[in-house]
């Protein structure tokens, strides 16, 4: 998930009014429903959220996701609208055929989303509440808050939005026991001692990464050890998610093993050459021992089900040398 602030693109009173005619004219759905269907659409549930408490369907069968997108289909559950920037990339191409575009991480589309005529729409607490308040005119909206759980939490919540905690479970315990064996296989390559880093190189700055996104795999699933200075930030914030750090103070950060990700753009590309042409560099152990791992920013920027398991494999395969 990226956080940028979310401007809609329709006038509040021109949404409500699209609300209000789509309401009084629908007489028929290309995709009727079966009785089964509406029968559990029609039963309803209260469920408090991020922004207070939203009366929901049971079990929801047209949901926009504006955010969640990557729990959403760990759980088996493909939404009919999702923002652009979620659905980009090799990892999620091929898991997104037929999900409709709903705007994109700058703006939400409020017309494509009324006409999706969702019954649910999942979104951050990021929102601004003025734009909250317009998507509550065309569905029952649940707001979940990013920075309050981990990407377990993320998929529990989900899960509890859409009447799907078995599956939630479920997918929990795959995934830890992948990850189990995925610990066995790096701990009998890496040493107990050894430090692994996080880096994500943007213009002018290098953002170290801690127990959440970048990190999560690294420290949380393979328990591998951080640099002393963010190990420290992840015992005072066991979600702590990262910090901006200049070149100058790179060996303060210095790993046995570094996983790089650019961020895309001229001036993170620049700013990448000038780092690896200096001696603080070269001098790291990570260079020196030829331990350094560029990793590709659409599967590694993500913090979502789908993504991190990618995440592990490709990490397995660094740190094993089974990488070809």
């Amino acid at each position: 998930m990226k956080r940028l602030r979310i401007q809609a693109w329709l006038p509040g009173l021109m949404v409500l009014s699209l609300f209000l005619l789509t309401a009084c004219g629908q007489t028929a759905s290309t995709n009727p429903a079966t009785p089964a269907q509406e029968s559990k659409s029609s039963e309803t549930r209260v469920l408090k959220h991020a922004k207070g408490e939203s009366t929901i369907p049971v079990k929801p069968q047209r949901v926009v996701a504006l955010q969640y997108l990557g729990p959403m289909l760990a759980l088996g559950v493909k939404p009919i609208g999702a923002l652009k920037g979620h659905m980009e990339g090799p990892d999620m191409e091929p898991l997104v055929s037929g999900i409709e575009v709903v705007g994109d991480y700058d703006a939400y589309n409020l017309e494509k989303i009324l006409e999706l005529q969702p019954d649910l729409i999942l979104t951050s607490s990021e929102d601004e509440q003025q734009v909250y308040e317009k998507l509550t005119k065309i569905a029952p909206v649940v707001a979940i808050d990013f920075d309050q759980y981990d990407v377990y939490g993320h998929v529990q919540k989900v899960a509890e939005a859409l009447g799907r905690e078995e599956e939630g479970k479920a997918w929990e315990q795959r995934y830890k026991a992948k990850v189990e064996e995925a610990r066995k296989l790096v701990k009998a390559k890496v040493g107990k001692d050894e430090t692994v880093a996080a880096l994500n190189v943007r213009a002018k700055t290098i953002k170290m990464y801690g127990a959440r996104n970048m990190g999560h795999v690294l420290y949380n699933d393979l328990q591998l050890n951080p640099p002393p200075l963010i190990k420290g930030e992840i015992e005072k914030d066991p979600l702590f998610w990262s910090k901006d750090v200049s070149m100058e103070l790179l060996p303060e950060y210095a790993a046995d093993h570094i996983f790089l990700m650019l961020f895309p753009g001229e001036d993170a590309a620049q700013y990448l050459k000038e780092i690896e042409q200096s001696s603080l560099w070269r001098n790291l152990p990570a260079v020196k021992n030829n331990h350094v791992y560029v990793v590709d920013v659409d599967r590694w920027l993500g913090y979502d089900p789908v993504l991190i398991e990618k995440q592990l494999d490709e990490a397995v395969q660094d740190l094993t040398g089974a990488k070809k």
